[in-house]
């Protein structure tokens, strides 16, 4: 089948090179002769032998003539020619579950096998893709391919290994559209995993899978499974010189471990703890004083729940904890070592520091400078030391070792020292904030919080959030009179906590990255409110101080995989360094305000304001390796048979275009048109007979 079959005439051509390459005649040589008088005269017959020269060049021009015939021609590669895609073709979508659980006993060599039966028994019709699943992401390892070349997909598996991520089998099922990919044929996608009970999602309707899908499940698991993970660590609220750590166990029968407690890198404690098995209730245990260089260890099980599992769960106590001041990296260990070491270890990180306070006002001498001093140093739980600062002097001098900045007036800043407050604020800190009678509309600290005129009205509270924690003496604050207001849109991000009876924000809290602020909207000023001169306002300095920089403390751990505010900025620069040392992000990407770590351990942030630490563990929801319930598996292959009849449609076989060789029979053409060139210069040079 061609586009312009009359060209084919052209062939015709053929016979121009088959002329040029004609048969050379050779002249004759002429000898003298003394005379032809006695000759009979006779007709002269003169024969020349023929021979056909240069083959190789006159193939390739016969091929060059027949190549452009036949480019202009037009030939078609009709669907007789072309492989027609079957219309029963399935895509297998293997998706491998890599998260924390699949390194356990033999999990992930059961999955790579089970991946390999997978593409052994697929049709060469049908097509494959390999996929990955853990944290918030599901990764194409290899985009749909033939099943007749799943070479390639084989390769992959053997270069595939499990992270420490936990995997939410809902997130898996809700993004499956995006990563199948559209217009897509009928899929099965195959779900190797171990089926943990912990990867469920919290709603059952996020397993609903995509139109056209089916689910087959393999399951990798080797039934229940016992495991001894580290559920926690952390100081104690009412006694900040006591660590306690809970030890989970999902054995059915009683288990032993060493619990070891490390201080920046140094052992301090090591004790063998008696767990309980999952099944039984645990008697409550005294514990046994450590040696003379351990600090007091005490153990008391307790038997509770984890995720719907029967779980015992083991709290040590470790008393005299006496840390020097500064962030101390603690780390507990297990030991030895179970078929799961990775959650064996849980990292924390401590801050202890004499707690100092910022008070940055327009003026030293200014009654609420005076008034904030003698509230911020009469608190004693916690008792802060307060330094003042004058705002035009804030643009120079580091930040981090304020555990609260009191500011009176912000638009007394400049823009540098507004930035700079900002990043200590989103890096974990707190800050107590009051505007002033000049605040600006926006301004680097309090950004988009829109403040319009100040109105002479007088005012008392209409609403106060009494369970919120500053505020527990809410009947107080209904004494309190205000002469004026400003009229204020805080943003979407912003909880109101106290409202004057007309609906103005009178105190406002906003989470800033990774630390808080608490904006009161009126400046402690006798001309706006005289919450100065009752006792309130020591008692709201006290419970605001105390609940800022509790806040503060928790902003040290972080779960791998989770979005991590870092508090860098392009101004400020830093750098950020892994639990092996090494540096997390370029250069150019240091300034970054977002960390995604990927490693469980202490990750080291260094910025303007002083360097500190972030412990990362793994997630303990992964240490829970209870499979999902029959019923539940039955739930979840019946949610796809509710799909709609329209959704299940089969999805029209695609009509195949014939397909033009033209263009490549036109390169074809200019290949041979540089042959031929080559081979005539080579061949073609002038010859010239020579007698013999």
């Amino acid at each position: 089948m061609f586009l312009a079959p009359a060209l084919l005439l052209g062939l015709l051509a053929i016979g121009i090179p088959l002329w040029l390459h004609r048969v050379a005649r050779a002249n004759p040589t002429q000898h003298q002769f003394a005379s032809l008088m006695l000759l009979e005269a006779s007709e002269t017959q003169r024969t020349a032998k023929r021979t056909l020269r240069y083959w190789l060049l006159l193939i390739t021009r016969i091929l060059l003539l027949i190549a452009l015939v036949l480019a202009f021609a037009g030939p078609l590669l009709t669907d007789r020619m072309m492989p027609q895609p079957n219309a029963n073709a399935q895509l297998h979508a293997i998706l491998i579950d890599t998260s924390l659980s699949m390194q356990h006993r033999g999990r992930w060599e059961r999955a790579l096998a089970e991946a390999e039966s997978v593409i052994a028994e697929l049709p060469s019709s049908d097509r494959v893709m390999l996929l990955t699943g853990s944290g918030q992401r599901v990764a194409v390892v290899n985009p749909s391919t033939p099943a007749g070349n799943a070479g390639a997909v084989r390769a992959s598996l053997q270069g595939l290994k499990p992270g420490i991520e936990r995997l939410d089998y809902g997130f898996a099922m809700n993004t499956a559209n995006s990563w199948l990919g559209s217009p897509r044929p009928k899929v099965v996608l195959h779900l190797i995993s171990d089926m943990q009970r912990s990867a469920a999602p919290l709603r059952f309707a996020d397993l609903q899978l995509p139109a056209q899908t089916q689910l087959v499940m393999h399951d990798v698991s080797d039934g229940a499974a016992g495991n001894i993970y580290i559920a926690s660590a952390g100081v104690l609220p009412l006694d900040t010189h006591s660590l306690q750590a809970t030890v989970g166990s999902s054995f059915t029968e009683p288990q032993q471990r060493d619990v070891i407690l490390r201080v920046d890198d140094k052992e301090v404690s090591r004790k063998t703890v008696a767990l309980a098995a999952a099944t039984a209730q645990p008697e409550i245990v005294a514990g046994e004083g450590g040696t003379a260089h351990e600090a007091n260890l005490s153990m008391q099980p307790v038997s509770q729940p984890a995720h719907g599992n029967s779980t015992s769960f083991t709290k040590v106590t470790f008393n005299g904890l006496n840390l020097s001041a500064g962030a101390h990296r603690i780390e507990v260990v297990l030991e030895p070592g179970d078929e799961l070491p990775q959650d064996d270890r849980f990292f924390s990180v401590i801050e202890q520091a004499d707690p100092a306070a910022l008070l940055i006002s327009r003026d030293t001498e200014a009654d609420d400078t005076a008034y904030f001093a003698a509230a911020i140093g009469a608190l004693s739980a916690p008792r802060l030391k307060v330094e003042q600062r004058v705002a035009n002097a804030m643009d120079s001098g580091g930040l981090g070792k304020y555990s609260l900045i009191v500011i009176s007036d912000p638009s007394a800043l400049s823009n540098a020292a507004a930035r700079r407050i900002h990043s200590y604020v989103a890096a974990g800190g707190a800050a107590l904030v009051t505007l002033g009678e000049g605040q600006e509309k926006n301004d680097p600290l309090l950004g988009d919080l829109h403040s319009g005129e100040v109105k002479n009205r007088t005012g008392k509270v209409g609403e106060v959030a009494g369970s919120h924690p500053v505020l527990r003496e809410a009947a107080d604050w209904n004494r309190v009179r205000f002469f004026r207001q400003r009229a204020l849109q805080p943003t979407t991000d912003d909880q109101t906590l106290i409202a004057l009876d007309d609906g103005t924000p009178l105190l406002m809290e906003r989470t800033l990255g990774a630390g808080r602020m608490l904006i009161l909207t009126v400046p402690v000023d006798r001309r706006w409110s005289d919450i100065a001169i009752h006792p309130l306002f020591v008692h709201f300095i006290g419970a605001a101080a105390s609940y800022l920089t509790q806040a503060e403390a928790t902003t040290s751990n972080a779960l791998v995989g989770s979005i991590v505010t870092t508090g860098l900025t392009a101004g400020g620069g830093g750098q950020i360094f892994d639990p092996q040392g090494r540096r997390v992000l370029g250069l150019a990407q240091s300034t970054t305000d977002r960390l995604i770590p990927d490693q469980a351990g202490f990750y080291e942030i260094r910025g303007s304001e002083g360097a500190r630490w972030l412990a990362v563990n793994v997630d303990t929801r992964e240490s829970d390796l209870t499979p999902l319930p029959p019923d539940f598996i039955a739930r979840w292959q019946a949610l796809r048979a509710q799909e709609p009849t329209s959704a299940v449609a089969s999805t029209p076989t695609p009509e195949v275009k014939p397909e033009s060789l033209g263009p490549w029979l036109l390169w074809l053409a200019a290949i041979l048109l540089l042959a031929e060139t080559l081979l005539a210069n080579r061949h073609l040079a002038i010859r010239r007979e020579v007698p013999k």
